[in-house]
Order: C-alpha cells, then sequence, then structure tokens
C-alpha cells in the first residue's frame, strides 16, 4: 500500500488555541455547585483544589484543576457516607454527604495511604474558589518561560516553568526530563504566587515570591512529606535536554528481548520474532503515573487513525504492589477502566531500576513512561523519555508531531 505524506500540524494555530485553553478539560454534563475543597497533607500544610459536587439519585462529584475536569465515578452510598473512585487512577474519595468530610484514599502505593478531606462553598463571591482567598490586583505579572531548577536534600534538578495569567488568575506547568508535572492552577494572593494540582496522585502545591529581575523564589510541596525549594529565571528560550538523548540502545540495530508476565501471570519472553514485520511502540509505564495516563490516552486515540492502524502498541506495567499477584489485579483493573485496546504485560515493581534490568537492550530507564519506537525488523529505532502532556500546551503539540511523522517514517520504510 502506497502511503500519502501526512500534513504537518500547524503548531503556531494550535499554539494559540492552547494559550487561549491552556488545559484540556472535559465538558460537565451535569448541573453541580463549585466547592472550596481542602487536602489536610500534615499538620500545618493543607492543599486547596476545587470541586464540583451535587447530591441526587446519583450524587455527582468533579475536580477541577484550571480547565482540566476529572469527573469521579460513584460507588456507594452506606450510612450518609458516599463513596466515590477515579475514572482510571486507583484511589477513592469517601465523605459524609452531611458534614463533607472524609478522606482520599490513595491506592497507588504499596499500603493505602489516607489523606483528610473537606470542602465547603465559598460564600463571598469576591474570594477564588480555588484558594478561598480575595486574589490580588494584576500588578505583578507572571507569565512567561521560566528556567527552573528545584533543590531538595538529594540535590538539584534542572526544569522549565510555563505560566500564563489572566487577570489574578494564573496556570501553568512545570517540564523536567521525566515529564510535566500536569495542570496547575491558581493565583497571586498577598503578593505570594500559590499553584495546586490534585488528580489523584498528585498532591502538589508550589508558592514563589518575585525576586529581583523577574526571578521566581518558593517552596514545593507534594503530599504529606516531600518539601523542595525552587527559583526561577524568566527566558522566553529555557529548554531540556532532549528526551530521546537520556535513554538509548547500547548498540547499533539493537534488538529487543525481554522477560515479561502477560496478564494472566504466565511468563512470557518476548524476543525480536515477536516485535518483527511491523512498526512497533513498546510504553514503559506505571498505572500510578498520571503521565503515562496522558501518554495512554493519545496512544489509543493513536491506534484508532486509519494512517497508523499498521502500528502496534505494546505496554508493559511496572507497578506498585507486595508481589506480581497484587501488581496484576492493580494493572488489570487499570487495563478494563481505561478501556485499553492494545497488548498489555507487567514488567515487575515500579522501579526504574527493575524497569532497565528488564530492558537491558537500554544504557538505562530513568523515566515513567519510557517509550521505545522499533522498525518493521524489530530493531530499537528510538527512545523517549518523560512525556509533555496536554497542559504543556505547545510542547505536547510538538511531541505529537514528532510522533506521528516518526511513525509515518517506520511505515513508509
Amino acid at each position: 500500500m502506497k502511503w500519502k505524506k501526512l500534513p504537518r500540524l500547524n503548531i503556531s494555530a494550535i499554539n494559540s488555541i492552547f494559550l487561549s485553553l491552556f488545559c484540556f478539560g472535559k465538558i460537565t454534563l451535569f448541573s453541580q455547585t463549585p466547592y472550596h475543597a481542602v487536602l489536610q497533607l500534615n499538620d500545618r500544610l493543607s492543599l486547596p483544589f476545587d470541586i464540583n459536587y451535587s447530591y441526587s439519585s446519583t450524587p455527582n462529584l468533579e475536580i477541577h484543576n484550571g480547565l482540566e475536569s476529572i469527573p469521579m465515578r460513584f460507588l456507594t452510598e452506606k450510612k450518609d457516607t458516599l463513596y466515590f473512585e477515579f475514572p482510571e487512577i486507583a484511589g477513592q474519595i469517601i465523605f459524609h454527604k452531611n458534614q463533607q468530610q472524609g478522606y482520599w484514599l490513595n491506592l497507588n502505593k504499596t499500603l493505602p495511604l489516607k489523606i483528610p478531606f473537606q470542602f465547603y462553598a465559598v460564600e463571598n463571591d469576591q474570594h477564588d474558589v480555588r484558594l478561598d482567598a480575595i486574589l490580588d490586583s494584576p500588578f505583578q505579572n507572571y507569565s512567561g518561560t521560566y528556567d527552573v531548577v528545584f533543590t531538595d536534600a538529594e540535590g538539584s534538578s534542572q526544569a522549565v516553568g510555563i505560566f500564563q495569567q489572566t487577570h489574578q488568575t494564573v496556570r501553568g506547568t512545570f517540564r523536567t526530563t521525566t515529564g510535566d508535572y500536569r495542570y496547575l492552577s491558581g493565583g497571586i494572593v498577598n503578593g505570594q504566587l500559590q499553584l495546586s494540582c490534585f488528580d489523584g496522585v498528585h498532591a502538589f502545591l508550589f508558592e514563589a515570591r518575585k525576586g529581583k529581575s523577574d526571578s521566581l523564589l518558593g517552596n514545593f510541596y507534594s503530599g504529606p512529606n516531600y518539601r523542595a525549594t525552587w527559583c526561577g529565571v524568566l527566558n522566553p528560550q529555557a529548554t531540556l535536554p532532549s528526551p530521546y538523548s537520556i535513554s538509548y540502545p547500547l548498540t547499533t540495530n539493537a534488538l529487543l528481548s525481554i522477560s515479561v508476565k502477560n496478564l494472566n501471570g504466565k511468563h512470557r519472553t518476548l524476543t525480536e520474532t515477536y516485535f518483527r514485520g511491523t512498526p512497533v511502540v513498546v510504553q514503559i509505564m506505571g498505572t500510578w503515573c498520571p503521565n503515562c495516563l496522558d501518554e495512554t490516552r493519545y496512544f489509543m486515540e493513536l491506534n484508532k487513525k486509519e494512517a497508523f492502524k499498521k502500528v502496534r502498541f505494546v505496554m508493559v506495567g511496572f507497578e506498585n504492589g507486595a508481589n506480581d499477584s497484587d501488581r496484576l489485579k492493580r494493572l488489570k483493573k487499570y487495563v478494563r477502566k481505561i478501556g485499553l485496546n492494545y497488548a498489555v504485560f507487567l514488567g515487575g515493581k515500579a522501579s526504574t531500576q527493575q524497569a532497565g534490568l528488564i530492558f537491558h537492550a537500554l544504557n538505562g530507564v530513568f523515566s515513567f513512561p519510557t517509550t521505545l519506537f522499533l522498525n518493521r525488523k524489530g530493531e530499537i529505532v528510538k527512545v523517549h523519555s518523560g512525556f509533555d502532556g496536554p497542559g504543556t500546551g505547545e510542547y505536547f503539540a510538538q511531541l505529537q508531531q514528532e510522533t506521528e511523522e516518526l511513525l509515518y517514517k517506520l511505515l513508509q520504510e
């Protein structure tokens, strides 16, 4: 079959769309009331976000991060307590329908973790619902692209901060070599930038103040225990190392051979004969990883396109859990919830070291997701670390263009 060259994506046009709608959201299909919600991460730190909630014959709950919407699935009601689960990520939100207090049950860890949760209506119409505060007049502008350095007890790491300010509201994300920080939303309160995100795995809170020469100085909190400082310098040309330069094959024309388990728990050795015959995309991921979920959604849509029907997609999961039986349960539930339409295997426990042992043809695996692109001969052509998801705007559009052009090239060979 002769393939026609695909048209190039218009990055400028897509970028304009993302500048006006920085986050990729879903349409709410039911009428709800907005509420200010809080996760009490520890005895001094609370993470704000906003939800829509309504109680009827079928209660509805929807989490918002900017324009991202996460419609929770209602499970059951027991003695005035409502149980909701996340649509794809493992976890639940459980609360008393009258007291509007309960907890987030994080099931993405080996041991479940409970974080206190409550919500209430913001009665002052001048208050921002997410932060429950009066946002500053926009006398300071945080919009732009920043060179960022995060520093914690283990050292420093590089990132790129992308922020867009509309009046008093600020939205954005951070790009790193291992993926993006997804949808951050907030504003400026008493001269301080406050951004947060809660998506069922990430519980992120960022604070920062303006320094000299448009620099930013602040703190980053993740979950109950993690804290880092960060600084940013305005730089429209801020960039990161190429995602294709981090993991790579140890030899030229390297073939892939991996030992995994199928969803029935049976050992399988996938050699070059398994991967030979048509271009293959191998996704190294974890069900606990929101960046992996963003990538999976993209690959599922790509898999439906006529131009890429002959590309095979293979997922290898690395999971939390006490043993492989537990890990397989998590992987199978994820496959069922998301409606995955391509091959899935278990690689082992959630560890880049474990992934590196399984994918021994590479110099190592350093992030989830990591994605391998194979030609018709089963040779590893390229390896991509991390994922720029929809929250990164133009970078997501660029990633799609690069991916689809690469696959088109592999199909032509």
